[in-house]
C-alpha cells in the first residue's frame, strides 16, 4: 500500500517523464528541426533512451523509479547545455529543464519512500 506522499511522487514522476517523452519528438520534428543531422536520426538518438523506463514506470516498479532518475539527469544536462549555447531554443530548453527536473525529483522521492 502506497502512502499519499508516495502516490503524489509517482504522479509527479509520471507527469515529468511523459512531458519529456512528448516534448522531445515535437521539438525535433516540428518546433525546431536540426540543421546538421536528419530529423530521424536525431529523434532516435534523443528519444530511444526514453523508451527504456516506459513499461516499468507505468507498471509502478520501484526499481525503475530509482534508475530512471539517472536517465532524467541526461535530459537535465541537455537542457542546461541548450540554455547556455542557443539563443533561439532557450524557451524549449527551459520547458525541458522543468519537466526533467520534476521527473528526477519525483523519481528520487518515490524511490526513497518506497524503499523505507
Amino acid at each position: 500500500m502506497m502512502t499519499i506522499a508516495t502516490r503524489r511522487a509517482r504522479y509527479f514522476t509520471l507527469l515529468g517523464y511523459l512531458d519529456v517523452f512528448l516534448l522531445i519528438p515535437l521539438w525535433i520534428c516540428y518546433i525546431s528541426p536540426p540543421t546538421l543531422l536528419s530529423q530521424t536520426s536525431t529523434t532516435i538518438l534523443w528519444w530511444s533512451p526514453l523508451l527504456m523506463p516506459l513499461r516499468g514506470l507505468i507498471l509502478n516498479k520501484p526499481y525503475t523509479f530509482a534508475w530512471s532518475g539517472f536517465l532524467a539527469v541526461l535530459y537535465i544536462s541537455q537542457a542546461i547545455t541548450t540554455l547556455i549555447s542557443s539563443n533561439t531554443e532557450q524557451y524549449l530548453a527551459l520547458i525541458e529543464l522543468l519537466f526533467a527536473s520534476s521527473w528526477f525529483t519525483g523519481a528520487a522521492m518515490c524511490a526513497r519512500w518506497r524503499g523505507e
